[in-house]
């Protein structure tokens, strides 16, 4: 049995200031695994996905309240439409290597999530999902996160 979910509507707006800092030359980091484990007990690592670093905002926090509803993980919920360019334009991205892991250097002080996602085919159905982290980076600092969706 499948439902059909409508993607959620956005009501907070955009403000570009709140997000500002993830233009800001730092010394800190985030890096990183993600990863899902099967129900057969296989790994399945976010090879070749793209990570995204997205500052933590009025407007992002009602994106993933939205999306992950309270946990880490969202395999149902379409993702809401944006409505202001600027917020796509103000995150980082890179790209999971063979084994999930990523890294963004240089990042100044500040609260971000940090998403991805991890998926497979068993047999003419998608598997797997998105996956979604919070960090509190301080100046300096140097974040290790494992994504598991848990």
């Amino acid at each position: 049995m499948s439902a059909c979910v409508a993607a959620p509507t956005i009501t907070s707006s955009f403000n570009p200031q709140e997000a500002e800092f993830i233009n800001r030359q730092g010394s800190g980091s985030i890096s990183g695994q993600a990863f899902l484990r099967r129900n057969d007990g296989i790994v399945v690592y976010a090879a070749g996905s793209d990570v995204v670093l997205i500052p933590r905002t009025a407007y992002a926090t009602e994106r993933m309240n939205a999306l992950y509803r309270g946990g880490k993980f969202n395999n149902l919920v379409p993702d809401p439409a944006t409505t202001d360019p600027r917020y796509v334009e103000m995150t980082r991205k890179t790209r999971a290597n063979g084994e999930g892991r990523f890294r963004f250097e240089n990042l100044a002080a500040g609260q971000y999530y940090v998403v991805t996602s991890v998926s497979w085919r068993a047999g003419d159905m998608n598997q797997g999902g998105n996956l979604m982290e919070t960090a509190t980076l301080a100046d300096g600092e140097n974040l290790e996160l494992i994504m598991t969706g848990q």
